[in-house]
């Protein structure tokens, strides 16, 4: 658009405040289409950028895209509520058995099959990613089965980046074998967890005794398969 397409005029009567809100008129008081393509088309079109820059104050119903954390916002003309949360997930199981070389000592729990997966990824088999800052609620369940004729204990905790979650562990038994039946114990719980973006967790375990293993079991006539391991991560 050049400077001569929509010259200077004085106004021929003033514009009334019954006009449109998305109305922008030039001086001459005409209507000025071409000034509104984006307005004009009275679809909502949000500000974005990091949720640390977003304006205020603000328009009372301003749409605000935070890129890094992908949550969008509403002005309500107090503040900024958040009003959608970009959804990211994954979930995967296991079909090996994962054994202990060592007692006591730090094993990650590994993953060879995605079940659904949304923006968060897992690398190196055990490292799950997510794509973007936010709070996400990791679930997890393992197949403990001890072969040993004594309980043996078993502790399980997180890893963020590489480094002990402090708080994280806890700790089951697994029944000891009795007569021709191993013990088995499926152990589960969840973590609430606020992540930065390209942040990872991993889940580890430890044993007793290396008769304790995470066991694969397959089909049998009256039940499907059982995983060894299996862990679902969703954000909040």
């Amino acid at each position: 658009m050049g400077v001569g397409d929509y010259p200077i005029a004085p106004f021929t009567s003033p514009v009334g405040m019954d006009r449109a809100a998305y109305e922008t008129r030039g001086n001459d008081n005409v209507l000025r289409d071409k000034f509104v393509d984006h307005q004009a088309d009275k679809v909502a079109h949000p500000t974005y950028g990091l949720d640390a820059n977003k304006p205020s104050p603000a328009q009372t119903g301003m749409l605000y895209v935070a890129t890094d954390t992908g949550t969008v916002y509403f002005y309500t003309g107090t503040g900024w509520s958040s009003a959608l949360v970009f959804r990211q997930f994954g979930a995967w199981q296991d079909t090996t058995d994962q054994t202990a070389a060592a007692i006591n000592t730090g094993y990650a729990m590994t993953f060879n099959t995605t079940d659904v997966t949304d923006g968060v990824t897992l690398v190196s088999s055990s490292r799950i990613t997510v794509p973007m800052a936010g709070v996400y609620n990791l679930q997890w369940s393992g197949q403990f089965v001890n072969t040993d004729s004594s309980i043996q204990d078993v502790d399980i905790w997180l890893k963020k980046n590489g480094t002990d979650i402090a708080g994280t562990n806890g700790r089951v038994s697994v029944p000891n074998r009795h007569g021709s039946i191993d013990g088995h114990i499926l152990p589960a719980w969840n973590y609430f967890l606020n992540l930065n973006a390209n942040d990872y967790v991993q889940l580890y375990w430890s044993t007793t005794n290396t008769a304790v293993s995470l066991q694969y079991q397959p089909a049998a006539a009256h039940c499907p398969a059982t995983a060894s391991v299996i862990a679902t991560i969703h954000r909040v």
